[in-house]
């Protein structure tokens, strides 16, 4: 009652942030159409406080819809997301986000109120972090190009970049500019504001570990392959980089072939409830291979078909 009449004062009923109507004196009545309760804003599963400041009062369906869901979840047919502001979290529709995003899209830079209005948009977004996602593929020993070529198109959407990689395997190089040779491929998406970008660019990585695994691999198009999925969390504050954590190399030569991903994508996207997190301190990252089973057996059969 304390927070309903913080928020509320002496209104009776109210309509939630979903639009459903609640009703003071319907407080956590499941038999009543107007029965409501409080919720916490960033769920108690990740950390979010019985404070004021993280609590909502809204419909019981609504509770029952938004659950421990984070950071996005939909309730009364509305896709909301839960968005770090300051020091607190708040609740958004993020069909408001993304008209406010489009309008910072479509900016005439030579209307200097248009430019200046740009501008304070952004300022004002500053607190929300950056999620950047990293994809690093290492492939040895490459014997067609078109292996490259093929996830390029995988990636398509993402920015690309290639180096030769001589140390991988206690040392084997190819100083040759012809295949076969040792790839690095370096796959970054600098902004990925939904939990769906970054269960995208998963399912991108399961998607080439499957291809990897189960045909490049057995037609030894490559003699092994790693792949490494990362998200880094960067401050909106800080001039946005890549990363500054690399590779060091030399600790992966012992690892099985395979797709691994670090912590956060395994707190961020529901990765983390299909495998056990990974307790050797000196690795950050937690096998994740995983494959798209039907493809699978279709590109085995493809390889025995040959």
């Amino acid at each position: 009652m304390r927070l309903w009449n913080k928020n509320f004062g002496r209104e009776t009923k109210v309509k939630d942030f979903t639009g459903r109507t609640i009703a003071k004196g319907a407080y956590n009545d499941r038999n009543s159409e107007f029965g409501w309760n409080v919720d916490h804003i960033l769920p108690q599963s990740r950390g979010g406080v019985t404070a004021d400041h993280n609590l909502v009062c809204c419909h019981i369906l609504t509770n029952d819809e938004k659950a421990d869901r984070f950071p996005c979840f939909t309730a009364n047919g509305i896709s909301f997301e839960i968005r770090r502001v300051q020091n607190h979290y708040e609740i958004r529709a993020r069909e408001k986000l993304e008209q406010s995003e489009q309008e910072c899209d479509d900016v005439d830079f030579y209307d200097s109120a248009a430019g200046i209005r740009l501008f304070k948009n952004l300022k004002g977004i500053q607190n929300k972090d950056r999620f950047v996602g990293t994809v690093f593929i290492y492939l040895k020993s490459v014997s067609n190009g078109a292996v490259i070529d093929f996830i390029e198109k995988i990636f398509d959407s993402e920015s690309i970049s290639y180096s030769k990689y001589n140390n991988w395997y206690n040392g084997l190089s190819s100083s040759s500019d012809t295949y076969p040779q040792n790839v690095k491929i370096t796959i970054s998406n600098f902004d990925m504001p939904y939990q769906s970008d970054s269960s995208e660019l998963l399912d991108k990585c399961v998607l080439l570990n499957t291809y990897l695994s189960s045909y490049f691999h057995k037609d030894k198009y490559v003699a092994d392959f790693h792949i490494y999925y990362r998200i880094d969390s960067i401050s909106r504050t800080t001039i946005p980089k890549m990363p500054s954590r690399q590779f060091d190399d030399s600790r992966f030569t012992t690892k099985k072939n395979g797709l691994y991903v670090n912590d956060l994508v395994l707190s961020n996207i529901d990765a983390g409830e299909k495998v056990e997190k990974n307790s050797f301190s000196n690795f950050e990252y937690t096998r994740y291979n995983f494959v798209f089973t039907n493809l699978e057996k279709n590109l085995i059969k493809e390889v025995k078909g040959k």
